[in-house]
């Protein structure tokens, strides 16, 4: 594995690390306030563009020197939509469906992605499907009470189908946007932006909650940086040096990560039977790197060009 490699891979678990404290934070966040899912959604946002921006500025003072990029601008902002898309998806659908059977519909992106990675002309090796196989039983196995996927809101099941398409899509528009760029914070930032827009525009029409206590605004504050900056950040990186599908697959590893940041801090028990689902995601992962002694995965190398 070359280093740019490793620092996607690096790059990607930490964005999954950051995503998996979202449900944790978000059930403190309406435990300690009457907010609605989404009062959270606008104030992430607010709290989280103005941090990328910050990030790109003490980024520029550090490196003063680094050549400027002529970033797409437009199609940022067209994947920071899709982000807000994403975002209003999740959360009507999880209006209609337990956590446990969003998440399950949720991480069928993976195989989306390589899906549509497939149908656009990249080459996909046996490996590739192999390990995706493993990451949806996986993650099946991993959230409890599954089954409640057999007896949900079907529009609610569409709703989290939607969303993991939109996540495809962002993941695979996202590979080519960052195309040779090399302030990845500041194309962040941008994209950052795009979400941005559309959060002011619901702002305009419903209104919003403030912050009822400090505690909330901790959270808020979390929500934004661990569950918004940070992932955000880091699946960009990680796609421009692993590609889309190996990113996706291997951000499969969150809901072991919520799984036991709900077990700490939340006291849930954890059965075998996730424990199990657990060593099948992380086994995945490991297929990813099970790589052919003799030629070369012509998607993995045209991804990670």
């Amino acid at each position: 594995m070359t280093r740019r490699e490793r620092e996607g891979f690096l790059w990607i678990i930490l964005a999954a690390a950051g995503f998996s404290l979202m449900p944790t934070m978000v059930k403190l966040t309406y435990l300690h306030s009457s907010f609605e899912p989404l009062d959270v959604a606008i104030w992430r946002f607010l709290i989280a563009a103005p941090l990328m921006w910050a990030l790109v500025l003490l980024r520029r003072r550090s490196r003063p020197a680094a050549a400027a990029d002529d970033l797409p601008i437009t199609r940022l902002l067209i994947i920071g939509l899709i982000i807000a898309a994403a975002v209003m998806t999740a959360f009507f659908a999880l209006e209609r469906l337990p956590g446990s059977a969003y998440i399950v519909l949720l991480y069928s992106y993976p195989a989306m992605v390589a899906l549509l990675s497939r149908l656009m002309g990249d080459r996909i090796h046996a490996r590739t499907w192999f390990a995706v196989a493993l990451a949806l039983v996986g993650v099946a196995l991993t959230v409890p009470n599954a089954s409640a996927t057999a007896d949900a809101d079907m529009l609610g099941v569409g709703l989290a189908l939607l969303n993991a398409a939109i996540i495809a899509i962002y993941y695979l528009l996202t590979r080519r946007a960052l195309d040779g760029v090399v302030d990845v914070s500041r194309a962040s930032a941008v994209m950052m932006a795009g979400a941005l827009i559309i959060m002011c525009l619901l702002l305009l029409l419903r209104g919003l909650q403030s912050p009822q206590n400090p505690l909330t605004l901790i959270l808020l504050i979390g929500i934004a940086v661990f569950g918004t900056v940070l992932p955000v950040f880091g699946v960009n990186i990680a796609v421009q040096r692993i590609g889309a599908a190996q990113a996706s697959l291997v951000s499969t590893v969150e809901p072991i990560m919520s799984m036991v940041v709900s077990m700490l801090i939340l006291s849930e028990v954890i059965i075998a039977l996730q424990w199990l689902g657990a060593a099948l995601i992380i086994g995945s992962v490991i297929a990813l790197q099970l790589r052919p002694r003799k030629g070369i995965d012509l998607s993995i190398a045209h991804e990670a060009a």
